[in-house]
Order: structure tokens, then sequence, then C-alpha cells
């Protein structure tokens, strides 16, 4: 099938603003929107994306389509084709640095606010219940790729990834920060509950968090 990719262009080398541009490519309705750029690319080189993995695993093709931010691997042609057009844009609260290729340095330095590893304790046993390794397990899967923090709306100061991981740890038996993790982040208790009810949906890969 043919498909219009309508796509944010941003070049800071020539551009004062952003504008889009359109491209014709040919492929199957069940392939991926990442195909489809790469498809885009080869007739324009200059257009610049991230990709790696084509597993939605390193989170790399993370952008926004149809206005709903997403991971470009994982995103099938004919569940976002409609009318036969796709608009692809840079991830929303991101800065755009060439096209849909956005800074992520902020991103990954907002992770510092949470300590965003295990900070050992002394008297750790070395054991872990099964119930406490199964509520990691959701936010163990988290691969910063940086979508629910274009798609969360409300949360003030700690940012939906640093969170994610703040959360995750705060329940790790290891951790000696524990319950002062929770401090850390100063998140209201009826903003929490609306942002684990909500990350299911907006998350690529479906995160459930479980509170104690």
């Amino acid at each position: 099938m043919k498909v219009v990719l309508n796509i944010r262009r941003f070049n800071p080398a020539v551009d004062v603003e952003s504008y889009f541009q359109k491209y014709a490519v040919d492929v199957e309705e069940h392939c991926t929107v990442l195909e489809a750029l790469l498809k885009a690319w080869q007739q324009d080189p200059g257009l610049s994306f991230r990709r790696s993995c084509r597993s939605a695993i390193c989170g790399s093709c993370a952008v926004s389509i149809n206005g709903k931010p997403g991971l470009a691997c994982q995103t099938l042609i004919r569940d976002v084709a409609g009318g036969g057009q796709i608009t692809l844009e840079p991830l929303p609260h991101f800065k755009q640095l060439k096209d849909l290729v956005v800074d992520l340095e902020p991103f990954f330095e907002s992770l510092k606010a949470v300590v965003p590893w295990v900070v050992n304790r002394d008297d750790y046993n070395g054991r872990m219940a099964p119930e406490q390794a199964r509520k990691l397990e959701g936010p163990a899967t988290c691969i910063l790729c940086g979508v629910c923090d274009a798609a969360v709306e409300g949360l003030k100061g700690v940012k939906p990834a640093a969170l994610v991981k703040g959360l995750k740890l705060a329940q790790d038996p290891r951790d000696a920060l524990g319950d002062a993790r929770m401090e850390m982040m100063k998140v209201p208790a009826e903003v929490l509950r609306l942002f684990i009810k909500e990350l299911p949906e907006k998350c690529p890969k479906k995160i459930v968090i479980e509170l104690a």
C-alpha cells in the first residue's frame, strides 16, 4: 500500500523554524512505522531519526505518531495509516535537535533526582521473597525511551521515567534508602495513584506498578 509520511523537519544549520515535508512510500500494512521511515530515508538520506534494535528494547526510535508518543519499531502501519497518511513529529516536551531527533540530555539528567541505583543495605541477607521480586518485574522493564515523559502530564518536579525508577527502588529490599525515596520524589498521593493507573496505557512496555 502507498502511505504518505508527513514528517516535521528541522535543520538548525539552515532553518529558522520547523516545517512539514511529505514522503510517499510503498509498504505492506503489517510493516512498522520504522520500516516506512527507512524507506523515506532511502529517498532522502538527509532525513534524521534514531533507531537501533527494531525490537522495542532500546527505545531509540521513540517519536510522536499522529500526535501520540510511541515506538516507531513497535507501531504497525495498519494501526495508524488512516486515510493513507501518518504524521511523525519529535517527542513533545523535548527539544528538537534535527528532524525527529531530540535532546535526551535533560531526560537522563532528570534520573539523578531519584538516585537511580541500589544503595546497598549493610544488613541485607541476600534473599528476596518471590512476591517482592514480582513487584519489581514491571518497572524493571523500563527501557528509558522517553515516551512517558512525552505523554504523561500533571507531574511536577520528578519526571515520569525517574518516578518509575524511584518507585521500583523504593520497594527493593536490597536498598538502604527504601521509603525515604518516596520523600525524595514528593509526589502527592492522588497524583501518584493517577500516574500508576495511566502508565500501562501510555508506556510501550505496558509497565504495571504495584505498591505495597
